[in-house]
């Protein structure tokens, strides 16, 4: 094949695969243009996630309209002149290739006006060619709208996911923005309103709890370190707050968002000298350093870097990361019961507070069911309170009559013979062992057996049967409320009606909140709202059909209703678990894989003690 050069059209959609990958990816780089711009506020409007429309409004300085056809083509940046300048760039973009990149593959349009000009301009160009360019009336600032995004490159779209996977990429586009600048209001809007709004105000914890919830506030652990013209600012959290992953891990270098494995295995490295279970600590982490010792020209996307002193920034964040978790001072919480209590006295709601109006039907509720008197000190909010009584040892998992069995602690146990176990797999209970492991004993043999793991296969069997509606209807729970952070929210309230056909129904509030209305039966002793804040965290996390989807969520609970490791059971707790697991199709492995049980012969023990 001859070697030709590619026309520019084709070069830019190449040059476009590397900048553009989705809606979310449009809005980072526009919305990083209106704050290099010097905009205080920025509107983002989403047509179908951003597939049919994107509209991106700011009051910042506007491109001169002598300029703004140089603006979209490539290469083309007021940010740098020089290969030198790159050691002192200060702004978010600076390569010059956004907006050819944009174009080249939508229909966008550009209304702009500086300030000290009279009229606006407009300039509308279709897959990168130009169809208009007129004077307008403008107030000052820019406005772009990029329509049908990829029309004219198919397979580029197909890739696509639906609305509302795509909009909750957006939201955590948006979410990272509005955080790296709470000096600047955020809006990001869709059809059925506005998602969320920052205030502006340039505290950074207004923003988080915007974005994330007030629930946080009382774990958050304020930081500010400084060495050598190094500063190390945010917020992390305490444990009582730490997440089953790192969705909430926010890290910054020089008001940039970054993706860095010096900064997670700093994280890591500093909690695990706190904790040991495998959680992550919520972390918005703001790293200043003079923009010579960083090299931010790695990736088109801009969000990689390379530290040019990693080790002393390493150093550096881990014995400020230790600090923090070993003597952090907390800020002051919101208080939920406070606030409820102060409004129905009368008062206004305080900021932070916009959701009182359905905290009062909680007490309402409440008083009306005769589930608890709503007294001044009634811990009805109180975090990890759980919603029911305590598990008694009668109550334990078996909806058989414990009554019915025959036997007594350390009597000979028959059980009902399995065509896959052939015959049982023991004979005597000895006991329990470090809360968590039942040992058995049959002829010559001992067996070890995973408490958690057992009961998780028995409920996750129970579950799988058709028509179950012993564990999955549902039962009436206090309403309490949980926030999610906007993009979860987003996906979570797509799924609505599906996690009503398994038991769990949901109500939402505003646009991140959601009640807890009614829970599958199974959850009743164990349920609380931290639990299915996980779980909603872990599915959101994954593109399922809804029957995968109602699966995992099954598969999930399963595993968090189970009863856990460092558990003390009775022996008649002990007999029901077994007599149960007998009953499985499978009691070998839990429903991730892991077994549920080993054996050790007599004559391998006889070898440690030298007996053979």
């Amino acid at each position: 094949m001859p070697i030709r050069k590619l026309s520019p059209g084709t070069a830019n959609q190449i040059a476009a695969g590397e900048v553009v990958e989705s809606p979310s990816s449009v809005v980072k780089e526009l919305v990083e243009n209106a704050l290099d711009a010097g905009a205080k506020r920025i509107r983002v409007i989403l047509k179908k996630g951003g597939l049919q429309e994107i509209t991106v409004i700011d009051d910042g300085d506007g491109i001169p309209s002598t300029e703004l056809r140089l603006a979209v083509e490539r290469h083309a940046t007021s940010k740098i002149q020089n290969i030198e300048d790159l050691d002192t760039v200060h702004t978010l973009g600076f390569r010059g290739e956004a907006l050819p990149s944009i174009s080249s593959v939508s229909k966008l349009s550009i209304t702009s006006r500086q300030c000290r000009e009279e009229a606006g301009t407009y300039l509308f160009l279709e897959g990168g060619t130009e169809k208009s360019f007129q004077e307008v009336g403008f107030p000052a600032g820019t406005r772009v709208i990029v329509q049908d995004l990829f029309f004219n490159i198919p397979a580029r779209r197909k890739f696509l996911k639906g609305l509302a996977a795509e909009t909750a990429k957006v939201s955590r586009t948006m979410q990272v923005l509005a955080l790296s600048r709470p000096d600047v209001s955020f809006i990001l809007e869709r059809e059925k309103g506005i998602l969320f709004e920052t205030s502006g105000d340039g505290q950074l914890i207004n923003v988080i709890l915007t974005l994330l919830g007030h629930d946080m506030e009382r774990n958050l652990i304020p930081l500010h370190f400084t060495e050598d013209n190094y500063c190390l600012d945010g917020y992390v959290s305490d444990p009582l707050f730490a997440r089953s992953n790192r969705s909430y891990q926010f890290f910054f270098v020089n008001g940039r968002v970054v993706r860095s494995k010096t900064f997670r295995e700093s994280l890591d490295k500093s909690y695990s000298s706190l904790v040991t279970s495998k959680k992550y600590p919520l972390a918005f982490l703001f790293l200043s350093l003079p923009p010579a010792e960083i090299d931010v020209n790695v990736h088109p996307a801009k969000t990689e870097i390379r530290l040019y002193r990693e080790e002393f920034v390493r150093s550096f964040l881990i014995r400020s990361l230790n600090i923090a978790f070993q003597t952090g001072k907390r800020i002051p919480a919101f208080s939920w019961k406070e606030e409820i209590n102060r409004v129905k006295k009368g008062g206004n709601v305080q900021p932070g507070g916009e959701k009182a109006h359905f905290q009062e039907e909680i007490i309402t509720y409440g008083a009306r069911e005769n589930r608890f008197s709503p007294s001044a000190d009634t811990p009805v909010f109180t975090k990890r309170t759980p919603v029911f009584t305590e598990r008694t040892d009668e109550a334990f998992l078996s909806e058989k009559s414990y009554e019915k069995s025959p036997l007594e602690s350390g009597e000979n146990l028959t059980l009902l013979t399995k065509p896959l176990l052939k015959e049982p797999f023991f004979e005597v209970i000895i006991g329990q062992v470090f809360e968590t492991y039942i040992l058995l004993q049959k002829g010559e043999e001992l067996f070890f057996l995973d408490q958690h793991a057992a009961h998780e296969r028995i409920l996750w069997e129970k579950l799988q049967q058709k028509n179950n509606d012993a564990l999955l209807s549902s039962q009436i729970a206090l309403p309490l409320p949980f926030e999610l952070p906007m993009d979860m929210a987003e996906q979570l309230s797509a799924k609505i009606k599906i996690l009503e056909e398994i038991g769990l129904e949901l109500e939402q509030f505003g646009n991140n909140t959601f009640i807890i209305r009614r829970v599958p039966i199974f959850l009743k002793d164990i349920f609380h709202p931290e639990m299915l804040q996980d779980l909603f965290e872990e599915l959101t996390s994954k593109p399922l059909e809804k029957e995968d989807f109602q699966k995992e969520a099954l598969l999930q609970l399963s595993c968090k209703a189970a009863i856990k490791a460092n558990k003390s059971l009775t022996f008649k707790e002990i007999r029901s678990l077994l007599q149960q697991l007998q009953e499985c199709r499978d009691p070998f492995f839990c429903p991730h894989g892991r077994p549920v049980f080993f054996q050790m012969k007599k004559t391998e023990l006889e070898k440690y003690f030298k007996r053979r």
